[in-house]
């Protein structure tokens, strides 16, 4: 499962060069309609009277997993019951199954607008966009202009239907250009590719690109806005697409990996659990551990988180259907 959200920060990497390989789709979509029908956190006996799950949407090792374990442990210590990151109670994964879903895929056995109470977001990201070392340009007006006159330029992403893929589409209708989109199955033949010059140039995330960059093989052309609308604190030498001059959602919007429960669950508990969590985030081992995955640690009151999804989810959607792709 690859999110539009962010690179793989849309789904977790560890693996040196690219991704830990993330759970199914369908499954994790399987998963999370399970959630709805198991009694988890809508009991109304004492909270917590038994330990909380946690299902993790992708493989061990990587960003999600990485948070939640490190999140329960945190929150067994202030709960006084042990949290278990598997499932059932709480779900933990990237903004993908929740909102780009809606878009890409035709149908889902649960409706993310309606089956879920938003928590707190955990992490948020930005996607860089780079070149490999030999293409003549620095910035988004010189990658604009040598896209215009250079038949046959690609640019990849990770995934089809990815942000880097309804980037590659918005800038195409935005500047008038017909640059090729490569979809890649991850991140790591993607960066692979551009680092050898395969292809000119590819979008992803600070995790899989950051390397390449500090060695002087990758250019930074650009990179979204962070979860704070700005550029991303790992490289702040290099200047947003939008102080740049492209003001588009395909880089003003940023994925993010966060936890939600079901729908129903009763507001105090929803409120205790937000609590928990951004206790945990607080944790400096926890926030420096996080941040190691070239992701941004961000926290919101469940009133807020519910405000941004239910704002971004049309956003997110129309720039899907903008740009023709469908998973499905």
């Amino acid at each position: 499962m690859r999110t539009p959200g962010f690179g793989c920060s849309v789904g977790p990497r560890h693996q040196k060069g690219g991704c830990t390989p993330p759970i199914d789709r369908r499954s994790f979509l399987t998963a999370a309609a399970a959630l709805l029908a198991a009694p988890g956190a809508r009991a109304q006996a004492p909270f917590p009277s038994k330990p909380i799950r946690m299902l993790v949407g992708f493989a061990p090792g990587g960003a999600t997993d990485t948070a939640a374990r490190l999140i329960g442990e945190h929150i067994s210590k202030l709960a006084g019951q042990p949290v278990l990151v598997d499932s059932r109670t709480l779900i933990l994964n990237t903004s993908y199954p929740f909102v780009s879903a809606q878009g890409l895929l035709s149908s889902l056995p649960y409706d993310a607008n309606k089956d879920f109470a938003m928590v707190t977001p955990v992490m948020g990201g930005s996607v860089l966009m780079c070149v490999h070392r030999s293409v003549p340009m620095a910035n988004l007006r010189e990658f604009v202009a040598h896209a215009k006159k250079t038949p046959k330029f690609a640019i990849g992403s990770w995934a089809p239907g990815s942000q880097g893929h309804l980037l590659v589409d918005a800038l195409n209708r935005h500047y008038g250009l017909a640059i090729t989109h490569v979809a890649y199955k991850g991140e790591g033949p993607m960066t692979q590719d551009v680092l050898g010059g395969q292809i000119a140039g590819g979008t992803g995330s600070l995790f899989s690109m950051i390397g390449g960059v500090k060695s002087g093989n990758l250019k930074p052309i650009a990179v979204t806005n962070g979860p704070r609308g700005t550029r991303n604190p790992m490289l702040p030498e290099v200047a947003t697409f939008q102080e740049q001059g492209f003001d588009d959602p395909s880089v003003t919007l940023s994925g993010w990996i966060g936890i939600v429960t079901t729908a129903g669950t009763p507001a105090p508990i929803v409120a205790r659990l937000n609590e928990w969590i951004r206790a945990a985030l607080a944790q400096p081992e926890i926030h420096s551990k996080l941040e190691t995955f070239g992701l941004e640690v961000v926290s919101q009151s469940p009133a807020e988180f519910e405000a941004s999804f239910r704002a971004e989810v049309p956003k997110w959607v129309k720039m899907i259907r903008d740009a023709g792709v469908k998973l499905d």
